[in-house]
């Protein structure tokens, strides 16, 4: 090699590390600034303010009613959680919520793990209100898969399903105006997602090692990820649009022979996306879609849309019944997830609107290509004015030909959870 092209290389080499170095200068000053931030008015307001306090302790026991192919061969499980939210008001304008969470599991040694969905800090103007810490955001309308919602990452050793996250380290700035908001977020660090270890199920049949997870960007966990969104509600119609630009909080598992072990991939992407709502009288008809790309993967967009139409006061009892209908596509076809790329979803919701809040949701997810189908229930409700149950069971039925999800042909379980709340 030429010495012009050794120096040409070594500029390059210096200049990334450069840009390297100030990224992650740049993620420390954001985390100290935040947690002196809010260590500081902690202290402020343990002197003088009252918080208000609320959580839960919750037992979990589930059944596996097949043996598994893989080595967690137990047929049922116990865990024990708690959650707690402490909220105090700081000052005239501000507001600190702190949420502990923890869970001890007795197979899964990665299910014990303790966290914090939120550290947060927030003031508000009359036309603006900022947020600095640990938080959650939600994005999304669709009951099967939530596309646009980005800013949180999965906590999947909690279930397989996207609706637990962990805590996110942010500064959010949220713009009101007469036509809607603006959010825009600085989220100056990646949180890895969790997943059941080798004494877990469910699970794959090859373990993950999450904590030999690989990152595109030469800046790891370290990346500055930033995101923007706008909402506004026209008519019948609550309209949102983002843009993303970080780290990919869905990673690629690879398998490493060397380990013996699916190890994370987190690629760069930039996503954009909309989700749209419409509320006409008894139907609610719903859609996300998203068009992410990046240089490790193909550019693809995904799309779930659907409907729910609702039943209200059926024959004089009080009792609503909701019909949910969505169809998942991806664009990406067998390259893209195993399931969930060309999928329809058919759901039942039931609602007695008694006194104990009594609800279920009944719905099942078939894969046109033949990849199988996912059967749930959920149902739930309150004894008293401070316990609730929930019951629920999960159900795959996979084609042999699909040997990435077969695993989960030998998965389906029931879970009974009773949760104290105070």
């Amino acid at each position: 090699m030429s010495t012009p092209c050794k120096e040409a290389l070594s500029i390059r080499s210096n200049a990334h590390s450069a840009s390297t170095q100030i990224a992650v200068g740049v993620r420390k000053i954001a985390l100290a600034a935040s947690f002196s931030t809010v260590m500081s008015l902690i202290m402020m307001s343990s002197a003088a303010a009252e918080w208000d306090v609320r959580g839960n302790v919750t037992g979990e026991f589930t059944l596996f009613p097949h043996t598994p192919i893989h080595s967690a061969n137990q047929a049922s499980n116990f865990s024990l959680s708690t959650e707690m939210e402490f909220y105090s008001e700081v000052g005239n304008a501000g507001s600190l919520t702190i949420t502990p969470f923890a869970r001890i599991d007795r197979h899964d040694s990665e299910r014990t793990h303790v966290d914090f969905r939120e550290f947060l800090y927030t003031h508000v103007g009359d036309t603006w209100e900022a947020r600095v810490g640990l938080g959650k955001v939600f994005f999304g309308v669709a009951e099967s898969l939530n596309l646009v919602d980005i800013i949180n990452q999965t906590d999947a050793v909690e279930n397989l399903s996207t609706d637990q996250k962990l805590g996110q380290p942010m500064v959010n700035l949220l713009l009101i105006r007469d036509w809607g908001s603006i959010d825009l977020y600085l989220l100056p660090g990646f949180r890895e997602r969790t997943f059941a270890g080798v004494n877990g199920r469910p699970r794959l049949p090859v373990p993950i090692d999450a904590d030999s997870a690989r990152y595109e960007s030469g800046d790891g966990n370290d990346h500055i990820d930033l995101a923007a969104r706008v909402s506004t509600v026209a008519g019948d119609w609550d309209l949102a649009a983002h843009v993303f630009h970080g780290t990919a909080r869905d990673p690629e598992l690879q398998f490493d022979p060397t380990l013996g072990a699916l190890v994370p991939f987190y690629a760069q992407t930039t996503q954009i996306g909309l989700d749209a709502q419409a509320t006409l009288e008894s139907w609610l008809l719903k859609t996300e879609l998203v068009h992410r790309q990046g240089d490790t993967f193909d550019n693809h967009t995904a799309l779930v849309t659907g409907f729910e139409y609702s039943f209200y006061d059926i024959q004089g009892s009080g009792a609503d019944i909701g019909i949910v209908a969505e169809y998942l596509m991806d664009d990406r076809g067998e390259d893209g997830p195993a399931l969930l790329q060309n999928d329809a979803l058919i759901g039942l919701r039931f609602a007695l609107n008694d006194s104990n809040s009594t609800d279920a949701l009944l719905g099942v997810i078939h894969d046109f290509d033949g990849k199988g189908s996912i059967l749930s229930l959920e149902a739930n409700r309150r004894f008293g004015s401070s316990v609730k149950g929930t019951l629920s069971y999960t159900g795959w039925s996979v084609s042999e030909a699909d040997s990435a999800l077969i695993a989960f042909d030998r998965e389906d379980n029931v879970r009974l959870e009773l949760g104290y709340f105070f």
